[in-house]
């Protein structure tokens, strides 16, 4: 492989590293930071500005940036293939589909009810318990292959080091 084009691969895998750090660092400060406090602040007055606003911004950025990083997933995997790391794109297929289809298939209809308005205060609570619950999942995921992509740039330094 040409110089430059390693360089472009390079990139290519520094992008799926940045995405999944962004993706790590907004759900490890929603864990840490927001949904401890969530339970106890958030009433019937307040909820829609600590919650819509915020998610409508990461699913408008998130709608770009995941499929530009599925297209990058798969350049990795090509480059990769018949590699020892060729199981980290494998690994990450699933690994960026599930958030996806968590999002799509159970945190939009809550978000929906919530942009509807809720109108009780146990059906508020209700439903922050499984918008939470929905996201610790995401949170616990991307933790996962946060690690595995940390993994696999450590892996290819060494392994290059030690080719010299």
């Amino acid at each position: 492989m040409s110089p430059f084009v390693r360089t472009l691969v390079d990139i290519n895998n520094a992008y799926i590293f940045f995405c999944s750090s962004i993706y790590l660092g907004m759900f490890w400060s929603l864990h840490l930071f927001w949904f401890p406090n969530y339970p106890s602040t958030l009433n019937l007055d307040n909820y829609y500005d600590a919650i819509i606003p915020q998610t409508t911004l990461a699913t408008k950025f998130f709608f770009v940036t995941i499929p530009i990083m599925a297209v990058a997933i798969l350049i990795m995997l090509i480059t990769e293939w018949k590699s020892p790391l060729m199981w980290v794109p494998i690994l990450w297929i699933p690994g960026l589909l599930a958030p996806v289809i968590i999002q799509q298939a159970g945190i939009e209809s809550v978000n929906n009810q919530f942009i509807e308005g809720v109108e009780s205060e146990a059906v508020l609570q209700d439903l922050l318990q499984e918008w939470m619950y929905l996201n610790d999942w995401r949170w616990i995921i991307l933790s996962i292959m946060w690690g595995v992509t940390m993994y696999f740039f450590i892996a290819k330094s060494r392994r290059r080091y030690w080719e010299k």
